[in-house]
């Protein structure tokens, strides 16, 4: 099948498209793109992100997104399918999670069945929702010969545990914590920019280590996993009033956008040391792998790990997560359950998603036997 996998994620950097060939063997990338929101769905995801979207305005928002959506597939391919993740608004599991867009709407406008709402039927059966990933990159990533972790820097940073032989039955992975989210929002509190280029701000500075010692003791590095995390606790109120109590008003900022670049390395290789401490080799992915300072404090931390990026393995770092979607979408068009309950805690395996199919009409769907009045009465 050839399916259209959609991202977009926490740091807001776009809509990423990835069409791929998937089948029962893997997924081939055939094309990739990321393509921006327009400014009035970018405005309405943000405010919804600050809490300060009105009722109308949260209405809105998933049909503003799905009609970006809709504007980013490429239009010279004919797809069988689209799988998108939504834009992630609230995560509170087990409680609830809401990834905004609207199939429905996005397979009336494209005419091609749309696969969305991944996170919510793990959530129903008391999973976290995530991470998703892991399934992806047991496929593509696991060997039989080295200890590996695959780790995605998205927003938040995610590894997946893949020892050698690994199982997919027994696969843990988890949120590390923050990823590119505060880094991204101390440099726009600090320099007015949206995300730090190169890590080139961060290199210049140096660590407040009061600062630094009073993050690594939030509770959330200490859980052990099935653990998820998101926006309700890394967020840009989180950092303004870490701005608030930690750097003097004297201070250089570098040191502030340092501190949190050194958080986010220390945070992933604490995880990787705690959980696999024989891990040889560490596969990175998502938008943080361009922050080169960053890559160069995670292999710090881990000086006996060889760090490389996804492309090694013919996964670009920033299609990984759009082609784990459309992944993700084939294994729901073919009923196969999409969850992993060692990696989110749900209590089995089920299958992701809804499916909205804009070929099925009152014309051409089923015909089901007539109703009579005395079948549709409550019983006493």
């Amino acid at each position: 099948m050839l399916i259209a996998g959609l991202m977009t994620g926490t740091s807001l950097d776009g809509i990423d498209v990835a069409v791929c060939d998937v089948d029962a063997e893997g997924v081939t990338l055939q094309s990739f793109a990321t393509h921006p929101y327009t400014e009035h769905t970018l405005d309405l995801v943000s405010r919804a992100l600050r809490g300060e979207a009105s009722t109308v305005e949260l209405c809105d928002l998933p049909f503003a997104l799905s009609a970006d959506y809709a504007a980013a597939i490429p239009k010279d391919v004919a797809l069988d399918a689209i799988g998108i993740h939504g834009q992630t608004i609230w995560h509170n599991p087990p409680h609830s999670t809401w990834q905004a867009a609207s199939g429905s709407a996005l397979a009336t406008l494209t005419g091609v069945p749309v696969v969305s709402d991944f996170r919510a039927a793990d959530v129903a059966v008391g999973g976290q929702g995530a991470p998703l990933v892991p399934i992806f990159d047991w496929l593509t990533l696991h060997s039989t010969e080295i200890d590996r972790v695959a780790l995605n820097i998205g927003g938040m940073a995610n590894i997946t545990l893949l020892p050698r032989n690994a199982q997919l039955e027994t696969l843990r992975a988890f949120d590390t914590g923050p990823g590119n989210i505060l880094i991204d929002s101390a440099v726009m509190q600090t320099f007015g920019k949206r995300y730090d280029e190169g890590g080139s701000i961060a290199s210049a500075g140096r660590p407040l280590v009061a600062m630094l010692e009073h993050v690594k003791g939030l509770p959330f590095f200490a859980l052990e996993p099935p653990k998820s995390t998101g926006r309700e606790l890394f967020n840009d109120a989180f950092v303004t009033e870490l701005h608030r109590r930690f750097l003097h008003p004297s201070g250089p900022s570098e040191d502030f956008v340092t501190t949190l670049t050194e958080l986010v390395a220390w945070s992933i290789a604490d995880h990787i040391h705690r959980m696999q401490a024989n891990t040889e080799e560490l596969v990175c992915s998502g938008g943080g792998v361009h922050n080169e300072y960053l890559m160069q404090r995670i292999a710090f931390h881990l000086p006996d790990v060889r760090v490389v990026t996804s492309d090694t393995f013919g996964i670009p770092a920033d299609a990984k997560e759009a082609m784990c979607f459309a992944y993700l979408a084939w294994l729901t068009l073919h009923g196969i359950p999409g969850n992993v309950p060692t990696v989110t805690g749900a209590s089995r395996r089920v299958v992701l998603g809804s499916i909205s199919d804009p070929r099925i009409s009152s014309v051409n769907a089923p015909k089901v036997s007539s109703v009579s009045a005395s079948t549709l009465r409550p019983r006493a």
